[in-house]
C-alpha cells in the first residue's frame, strides 16, 4: 500500500473512532461549566495536567518504544520480547509511584492524592494497550478501543457530575473507570498472556528500547511543562478561578490539537515505513504542504467563528476567557507543525533531538510565565505558550533540514500572513459586522487554499450520485 493511501486510511479510521466521542465530550462543556464552579473546573484541570506530566516517568515511555519496535518485529518471539519488556518496565514504575502516593496520603490524608494515583495508573494501562494495538497492526481494534472508552467516559461524566453531583471526584473517576473497564476487556480479547513471557526478555532488548525511549522523556515532560507551568503559575499567583478561565479558553485549542492528533498517530507509522521504503523525500514534502494548508485553514476558521461558538457553548461566567483563545490557537498551530517534524525524527530513530528542543521550549515558557504573570495576568500564560511553541517550531525546522529538504511556497506564506492579520483585527474589533466579515474571509480563503482537496471531494461525491 502506498504510504499516502495508508496515511489517509489510518487517519480516517482513527478520526472515525475518536471524533464522535470527542465532539460529544466537547459539547458537554455547557454541562461542566454550569455545574462546576471555576475553582472546581480549575482543580480538575490542575490534577489532570500533573498526571499527564507524571505518566512518562512511570512508563519510561515504553509505550512509544513498544509501538516503534513492533513495526519492525519479524516473528512472534521478537514481538513477545518487545511487549514483555514494555510491560515489566511500566509495572516497576507503577509500583514506585504507588508507594510514593500512599506515603504522601498517609501524611496529608488528602483524598485527591488517591484520585491522582488512580488517574495515573489507568492512564499508564491505557497508553500501553493503545500502543500495543497499533504496533501489531490492529488499527481497527485501536479505533474501537478509544471509541468505547470515550463513550463510557462521557456517560459516566453525566452520571457522576449531573446526577450524583460528585463534582471534582466524579469527573476524575469517570476517566479512571472508563479506561480500566475497556483495558480489562481488551486484555481478554487479545489474550495478553499469550503475548507476555519473562523468559524471552533479553538485556539487549531492554537496552535498545530504553535507548530509544529515554531521550523522549524530556520531550514528553517538556510538553507537559509547557502546559503545566501555565496552570501552576496561574493557580498559585492568580487563583483557582483564573485557572478555570484559562482551562476553558484552552478547550478550543485542544479541539484543534485533537483533530491534528488523528493525523499524527498515523504520521508516526507512515513516516517510518516511507523511510524504510526509500521514498521519503517526495512523500514528506507533499504531506508538509497539505498539512500547513489544512492547519492554517482550521486556525483562521476557529478564530473567526469563535465569538459565535464561545457565547453559545460556554456559561456567561466564563465569557471573559474568549480573548485568550486566538493566542492559544496560534500556539497550537505552531506546536502541531513541530510535531510533524517530530515524526520525521522518530522515523530516523533520532529521539535525542526531540528532547533537546522541547527542554528549551519548556524553559522559555516557564521563564516568561514567572516574569510576566503579575503584569499581564492570564495573558502572560497565553503569550508564553505561543512564544515557546513558535520557538520549538523554528528550532526543529532547522534541525530537520539535515534529514530532508522541505519548503512551503513563499507567495502562499505572504498571503497567509496577511489573511491571518486581517482575521485577528476583525476578531478583536468585536462588532457583529467585523465578526461576519471575518467568517466570510476565512471560509473563502480556506476553500481557495485547499482547492485541490475540495475538487477531489466534489468529484467523488458526484460519482456516488451518478
Amino acid at each position: 500500500m502506498k504510504e499516502n493511501r495508508r496515511l489517509i486510511r489510518n487517519t480516517g479510521l482513527i478520526a472515525i473512532g475518536n471524533i464522535s466521542t470527542k465532539l460529544v465530550s466537547f459539547f458537554l462543556l455547557p454541562l461542566y461549566t454550569s455545574i462546576l464552579s471555576t475553582a472546581q473546573y480549575g482543580t480538575v484541570d490542575y490534577i489532570i495536567s500533573i498526571s499527564t506530566f507524571c505518566v512518562p516517568f512511570v512508563t519510561g515511555l515504553m509505550d512509544e518504544s513498544m509501538f516503534r519496535f513492533l513495526i519492525d518485529a519479524d516473528d512472534q518471539d521478537s514481538r513477545t520480547n518487545i511487549i514483555s519488556v514494555a510491560i515489566v518496565i511500566s509495572a516497576v514504575g507503577a509500583v514506585i509511584v504507588s508507594v510514593i502516593c500512599f506515603g504522601i496520603f498517609a501524611l496529608t490524608h488528602n483524598l485527591l492524592i488517591l484520585a491522582f494515583l488512580c488517574y495515573v495508573l489507568s492512564a499508564v494501562i491505557s497508553t500501553l494497550f493503545s500502543a500495543l494495538l497499533r504496533g501489531i497492526g490492529r488499527t481497527d481494534w485501536f479505533v474501537l478501543y478509544n471509541f468505547v472508552t470515550g463513550i463510557i467516559t462521557v456517560a459516566l461524566n453525566v452520571l457522576f457530575i449531573a446526577v450524583m453531583h460528585w463534582g471534582v471526584y466524579g469527573m476524575l473517576y469517570s476517566f479512571v473507570m472508563a479506561q480500566l473497564l475497556v483495558s480489562i476487556y481488551t486484555a481478554f480479547k487479545i489474550k495478553i498472556w499469550t503475548e507476555f513471557s519473562l523468559r524471552l526478555i533479553s538485556y539487549s532488548r531492554v537496552r535498545v528500547m530504553l535507548k530509544y525511549s529515554l531521550p523522549m522523556i524530556p520531550n514528553s515532560i517538556s510538553w507537559s511543562i509547557v502546559n503545566l507551568s501555565d496552570r501552576l503559575v496561574i493557580m498559585n499567583v492568580l487563583g483557582a478561578s483564573a485557572s478555570g478561565l484559562y482551562a476553558v479558553a484552552y478547550k478550543f485549542p485542544t479541539l484543534m490539537d485533537t483533530v491534528y492528533g488523528f493525523f499524527y498517530q498515523s504520521w508516526k507509522e507512515s513516516s517510518a515505513r516511507a523511510l524504510k521504503a526509500g521514498n521519503e523525500e517526495s512523500f514528506f514534502q507533499s504531506v508538509y504542504v497539505y498539512l500547513i494548508n489544512s492547519l492554517f485553514s482550521i486556525l483562521i476558521l476557529m478564530i473567526s467563528f469563535m465569538p459565535l461558538v464561545f457565547h453559545f457553548m460556554v456559561n456567561s461566567s466564563y465569557h471573559s476567557a474568549l480573548v485568550y483563545v486566538p493566542i492559544l490557537l496560534t500556539a497550537t498551530f505552531c506546536s502541531d507543525l513541530s510535531g510533524f517534524f517530530g515524526g520525521i525524527f522518530t522515523a530516523h530513530k533520532n529521539t535525542w533531538i526531540l528532547g533537546t528542543t522541547t527542554v528549551w521550549s519548556a524553559i522559555i515558557n516557564l521563564a516568561l510565565n514567572v516574569l510576566l504573570i503579575k503584569r499581564l495576568g492570564i495573558y502572560a500564560a497565553a503569550f508564553a505558550t505561543l512564544l515557546s511553541s513558535y520557538f520549538i517550531y523554528q528550532y526543529r525546522r532547522e534541525k530537520v533540514k539535515k534529514m530532508v529538504s522541505l519548503h512551503y511556497p513563499f507567495n502562499k506564506m505572504v498571503v497567509n500572513a496577511l489573511i491571518f492579520g486581517a482575521v485577528l483585527v476583525l476578531f478583536y474589533t468585536g462588532t457583529g459586522v467585523s465578526i461576519g466579515i471575518g467568517c466570510i474571509i476565512s471560509l473563502f480563503y480556506s476553500v481557495l487554499l485547499n482547492a485541490s482537496i475540495v475538487k477531489v471531494i466534489f468529484k467523488r461525491l458526484l460519482r456516488k450520485q451518478i
